[in-house]
């Protein structure tokens, strides 16, 4: 009796394991170049309604994505694609339009973070975009439609 335990234990071990390496694989592969924390600034992330204010990019989660990525052809072709300069605040409204579940929404090196969204939420998050590169958007919760939450964001010198 007490081997046939061990054996079901090292079977859900077994079982378990490579999902867990799909499920991160899946949200946090990036091909961003490495910052310091000191390059990158802080952002300030407010609770909001979806109503968006003059200056906000807004972007919609929901069962197609950020702003229909899942139309644009995400994760192959990210969307949105954000771009701003360097020394640019950026100002984001993410609202959570899905009537049913939660999503996520990060940003490489900016905003690593994240914020979890329940149906319904919005959160304004305002950053400076200090470091120049390519960075991924992306949900930083699993939800049904996690993989083709993918976007960019591009700061240009």
């Amino acid at each position: 009796m007490i081997s046939s335990r061990k054996l079901l234990v090292a079977g859900l071990v077994l079982f378990a394991f490579p999902i867990s390496i799909v499920v991160v694989g899946i949200g946090f592969v990036s091909n961003s170049p490495e910052r310091s924390a000191s390059t990158v600034s802080q952002a300030t992330v407010t609770k909001s309604t979806c109503e968006r204010p003059p200056g906000f990019i807004l972007i919609i989660a929901d069962l197609s994505g950020f702003n229909n990525s899942i139309g644009h052809g995400a994760p192959s072709n990210p969307w949105p694609v954000i771009t701003v300069r360097r020394g640019d605040v950026v100002r984001l409204l993410v609202c959570n339009k899905d009537p049913t579940q939660p999503h996520g929404f990060a940003i490489g090196t900016y905003f690593d973070a994240g914020v979890t969204l329940a149906p319904g939420d919005a959160y304004r998050i305002t950053f400076t975009a200090t470091a120049p590169g390519s960075f991924v958007v992306y949900c930083n919760i699993f939800c049904t439609v996690h993989v083709y939450m993918v976007g960019r964001l591009i700061v240009s010198d």
